[in-house]
């Protein structure tokens, strides 16, 4: 069976460009899923719904489609993306360091809206988190390596529920646009364990408190 394929004009600086956007229903989910990962692989940029927000996605390893993201929102790339992994290990491989704190955490609250700042090679910093969307989780469980992620859309602007937001007030246009429906909204809680004690940098369903509880 053929992926539902909308494909959207939309005049952009002038010109015109055509937009590929996947509907993701069971009957095509394995479908869209494969077009998901063909276009990460390529090296593009894919716009997909997490449990909480839709993002704009590339490989982890991948500059450019980092640069690319960072285009589209218009964005100081001064301001890092997050990393989406399927589980702790997995983003150790790609350069985060071993925390014992991380691995208490992730056992509570992961998959969930929970991303935790850690220390990584080089002296660097990544907020990491492992989504609890399961079309998400397929996807980085075939890919074996993480994504680099962000909120779609334009940056100051509010994040987007609805696939019709995620690519309305972007500066251009990723290569595949995902149409998972419409999701919460809440963006996750951030915590930070730079530090011997967790620190709250943004408030979400997770409570500090309740980090604190397994942390210690």
């Amino acid at each position: 069976m053929c992926c539902p394929v909308l494909c959207c004009e939309k005049p952009i600086h002038g010109g015109v460009i055509t937009l590929k956007r996947l509907h993701l229903d069971q009957e095509n989910y394995t479908q869209v899923k494969g077009a998901m990962i063909a276009t990460l692989q390529t090296g593009d940029v894919v716009a997909a719904p997490t449990e909480t927000v839709y993002g704009l996605l590339t490989l982890w390893r991948n500059e450019q489609g980092r640069e690319r993201i960072f285009e589209l929102k218009e964005r100081s790339q001064e301001k890092e993306l997050q990393m989406l992994a399927p589980d702790p290990n997995k983003a150790i491989q790609f350069g985060v360091l071993q925390d014992q704190r991380l691995e208490k955490l992730s056992r509570a609250f992961w998959p969930g809206p929970l991303t935790v700042v850690v220390k990584a090679e080089g002296g660097t910093t990544v907020g990491l988190r492992c989504p609890d969307n399961a079309f998400l989780m397929d996807v980085l469980k075939d890919l074996q390596e993480p994504i680099a992620a962000t909120s779609a859309n334009r940056s100051g602007r509010p994040p987007a529920c609805t696939a019709d937001d995620a690519v309305a007030g972007l500066h251009g246009e990723p290569s595949l646009l995902v149409d998972g429906g419409e999701v919460s909204g809440q963006p996750s809680t951030v915590v930070s364990l730079l530090n011997d004690q967790p620190q709250l940098l943004r408030e979400g369903p997770i409570s500090l408190d309740a980090i604190v509880h397994v942390v210690w």
